[in-house]
């Protein structure tokens, strides 16, 4: 999710706060099962696991907490934290068995939708970054890789009947 952002620094903090506020948050429910930005994958316990639009690198999800509005792990209880970590668990070993890349990148930022999720990335050697992190300094400088659609429709099918045989 890369959205524009003001040039003011105090209105891209404003636009910020207001997310993390919960305010028009794109990752509070209900949210879309498919978008431009991901399609479900499937739930978990406490969060939902969506394939992102932009495959850049193959198998990138999102694992987006389905409790509340929160921004950081200090905002759960202990138990909700266990609960999304083991989602977490859970989610990057379908990913794992179902893609087998090299290695695997999970980051939880928070820096564009303060809304806690986390980022599974799988990475293959020769992926466009290889070695360094998923990100540039300007969003708007990263390739925004689209599959065909019967590529993503099979990506999609592998990842859920991997993720409905882990329950």
């Amino acid at each position: 999710m890369n959205e524009p952002r003001s040039s003011s620094p105090d209105a891209g903090f404003n636009e910020w706060n207001e997310l993390r506020l919960g305010r028009q948050c794109p990752f509070d429910e209900p949210r879309p099962a498919s978008s431009d930005g991901w399609d479900v994958v499937g739930t978990l316990q406490v969060s939902t696991l969506y394939l992102g639009g932009n495959q850049s690198y193959r198998g990138h999800c999102l694992l987006i907490l389905d409790l509340r509005h929160a921004t950081r792990p200090d905002e759960l209880s202990r138990e909700e934290w266990l609960r999304f970590c083991a989602d977490l668990h859970a989610a990057q070993s379908v990913i794992i068995r179902t893609l087998h890349p090299d290695h695997i990148n999970i980051a939880s930022l928070g820096n564009v939708v303060p809304h806690l999720h986390w980022h599974i990335i799988p990475r293959y050697r020769g992926d466009p970054r290889w070695g360094a992190p998923i990100w540039t300094t300007d969003t708007g400088e990263m390739p925004d890789v689209r599959l065909a659609p019967h590529e993503r429709s099979r990506l999609l099918q592998s990842l859920r009947e991997a993720l409905a045989s882990t329950g």
